[in-house]
């Protein structure tokens, strides 16, 4: 009678889950990319891409660091949240015969990785327009309802119309993301069939995303999830635990996949992090990559629910590790939680504290046998989680997990850069700043560029000079010459430097840990214009602008540019300076122009290709799609590419009326199959209303 009756409860579950309709339809995904570290991320709590290994279904970018660089390092961060099965009918979903522990997940890798699709779905009333809802972006913002679903739990918006996480609901971070979510079965559940044994706790989750600019803040972004019982009855001994799936680099279709990684854990910290194992990789553009351009990443846990807040478990193990063992990473939502959240039973952990320490399998702690510690060779999947002590959350009542996903150069960098941001945790978001950016306008010329930039920098009473840097790299390197702070940082020599003249000067020298900071030689030498005809999109007549210009420069090549102002610094932290903007088509302190002659109108005797010798791995290559320059085009122009043996690979037509640049038109490499074409010798022919020219460039690899 008991298996009738088991029977019947699964057919009717069955069938109304075959009529419930698809939550995940209130999907979103938007991108923070305020500073160093850029990601996309979605409104049910996954922060990257959710599937990086097949390239076909990647969502860029995924922890791209620097940005700009082309280079992504994560397959799936999220969260688990998770329980025994000694529960309360009414706080769980779904049906549950074998009584099984719970664990949900917003993380979602794809059937080769996870057990089920989306454990949790975003409410309606929160899930916004096109995008999921930023602090930025009012047009991503929904009509935010009075209380959060199911509670009389008031949602705070602040002034701006922002729910923010600061006091009385304004916005405490530079950049913030909010969404809502609930526990529910996943995709895999609709229509019934074999996943109709679907489990799931009846929780609520808010999750947002913090990001702040400055040279302090530039290498992490905060993750705040707090979760909530929406039931009447209690959810017993539950725990969160964070899921980090990094990868240098993760990728199935290059040589790059099967290199090892490596993974540690440093305690005092309660960090998680990686790095590639061996100092080599394959981009998967086909870059070679060696030891100073594979970054470092990682999670550092500032706070956890339940106990002391702190960690009470961290496994690393492999996903293709034994999915069936006692052992293995967790291929269905029971092994998760007993093995990675719990680590219960791992042999990784000699003394059974949770916390996994001897990788050799001996006994004895890595770190006590004089080794690197902490650190096991996973190859080019590996998994890292860091679990929660227990807790019990009453009807109503919420908990808070943050952490930041934080990176570096190197492992120095990375370890001051995650000591920086529990230090803003800790410090009650306490943010340190340099003096406001200047805002920056630039005008193209004739193998020269003119930057313009406002003066309202100069107001901060710390205020000490300018800086202003250029990249050939569309911003994934700020100049030629570079060198490392005493933390690991990588700076860059600027192309010029301007000093208040206060006799502040030199080497910083108030802390011996910022000496190499250069403070400038008190010259100040911008030269001031009034704007007296309004020709700028920034600055109106009568605005006094400082202005440079930079005659060192190629046309028809792309050059950023960014002015940052620093401060004479503290005896707390050291001077600081502003930090590039990323998107230097908006009102900010980076620009990005293209110097350019004027459209040639009598004849075609100016015409030329740059760069010329062009260089496949040349400096303003990394992270760009490659492409030569025509430059001194007329306004129309018809121009026919041929290769070595006379054979036409293009032809591209030229119009100065909607071209970006009148005098310039690119060619990305590309034959009329849309194949990059072979290193060699190549030929052009112009032709125009006002005569005809050839010429030849060459491709190097």
């Amino acid at each position: 009678m008991k298996k009738n009756l088991s029977l019947l409860a699964t057919l009717l579950a069955t069938l109304a889950l075959a009529q419930q309709p698809d939550p995940m339809v209130n999907q979103r995904w938007n991108v923070f990319s305020l500073n160093k570290l850029s990601t996309r991320f979605n409104n049910t709590g996954m922060l990257c891409d959710g599937n990086n290994q097949n390239l076909n279904q990647a969502r860029r970018p995924s922890f791209e660091y620097p940005i700009g660089s082309g280079l992504n390092w994560a397959t799936c961060i999220g969260v688990a949240v998770g329980a025994p099965a000694n529960q309360d009918p009414a706080v769980v979903g779904g049906v549950n015969p074998e009584n099984l522990p719970y664990l949900d997940g917003t993380m979602d890798e794809g059937p080769a990785d996870f057990w089920n699709e989306e454990h949790f779905a975003p409410y309606p009333e929160f899930a916004g327009n096109s995008a999921a809802p930023m602090s930025h972006q009012p047009s991503t913002w929904p009509a935010w309802p009075q209380f959060f679903p199911g509670t009389n739990i008031p949602v705070v918006v602040g002034s701006e119309g922002w729910p923010g996480f600061g006091p009385g609901g304004e916005r405490l971070a530079e950049v913030e993301s909010f969404s809502v979510v609930y526990g529910w079965g996943g995709t895999d559940q609709l229509g019934g069939g074999a996943n109709v044994e679907t489990r799931w706790l009846n929780t609520q989750m808010e999750i947002r995303g913090l990001a702040w600019s400055g040279s302090l803040y530039e290498d992490f972004i905060i993750w705040v999830y707090v979760v909530r019982n929406i039931n009447p009855a209690p959810i017993v001994d539950m725990r969160m635990g964070i899921h980090v799936d990094y990868s240098f680099l993760p990728n199935f279709d290059t040589p790059a996949f099967g290199d090892a990684d490596r993974h540690y854990y440093d305690p005092t910290l309660q960090l998680a992090y990686a790095t590639d194992d061996d100092g080599y990789e394959l981009s998967m553009d086909g870059r070679t990559l060696g030891p100073a351009q594979i970054a470092w990443g990682g999670v550092i846990a500032l706070r956890m629910p339940g106990g002391d807040h702190g960690v009470a478990a961290y496994d690393a193990s492999h996903f293709w590790e034994g999915q069936t063992s006692a052992w293995g990473s967790g291929g269905a939502p029971e092994m998760f939680y007993q093995w990675n959240l719990l680590n219960e039973n791992d042999p990784h952990d000699s003394n059974g504290d949770g916390i996994d320490d001897d990788f050799d399998l001996n006994g004895v702690p890595d770190a006590e046998e004089g080794g690197p510690g902490y650190y096991v060779g996973s190859g080019a999947d590996g998994l890292q989680i860091l679990g929660s002590h227990s807790f019990t959350l009453g009807p109503g009542e919420s908990d808070t997990l943050i952490f930041a996903t934080v990176f570096g150069e190197n492992q120095n960098d990375l370890f001051t850069n995650a000591k920086r941001a529990k230090a803003l945790y800790e410090t009650g978001w306490t943010v340190v700043t340099a003096p406001p950016a200047p805002v920056v306008e630039a005008k193209p010329g004739d193998r020269q560029v003119t930057l313009f930039w406002d003066n309202h920098s100069e107001k901060d009473p710390q205020f000490e000079g300018y800086k202003i840097y250029r990249s050939l790299d569309g911003g994934t390197t700020w100049g030629t010459e570079s060198f490392q702070d005493f933390f690991g940082g990588v700076h860059y020599l600027p192309l010029e430097q301007y000093d208040l003249v206060n006799d502040i000067k030199g080497y910083y020298q108030t802390l011996p840990e910022y000496a190499w900071f250069y403070l400038g030689d008190d010259e100040w030498l911008p030269v001031q214009r009034v704007v007296e005809v309004d020709t700028f999109q920034y600055f109106e007549a009568g605005d006094t602008l400082n202005f440079f210009v930079d005659r060192d420069v190629v046309n028809g090549l792309e050059y950023r540019y960014y002015v940052a102002a620093y401060d004479s610094g503290n005896g707390i932290v050291g001077p600081l300076e502003n930090t590039p903007a990323t998107n230097p088509a908006e009102k900010n302190n980076a620009v990005a122009v293209i110097p350019r002659g004027a459209v040639s109108t009598a004849n075609l005797e100016a015409v030329r290709v740059v760069p010329n010798p062009y260089f496949v791995t040349a400096a303003w290559d990394r992270g760009q799609e490659r492409q030569v320059q025509f430059t001194h085009l007329p306004e129309k122009a018809t121009i026919r590419i041929f290769n070595s043996a006379g054979e036409m690979v293009r032809e591209l037509n030229h119009d100065a009326a909607t071209s970006p640049a009148p005098s310039l038109q690119s060619w990305d490499l590309k034959n009329y199959h849309q194949q990059l074409v072979a290193p060699g010798v190549y030929f052009y022919h112009v032709e125009s209303a006002i005569g005809e020219t050839t010429g030849k460039f060459v491709i190097i690899l």
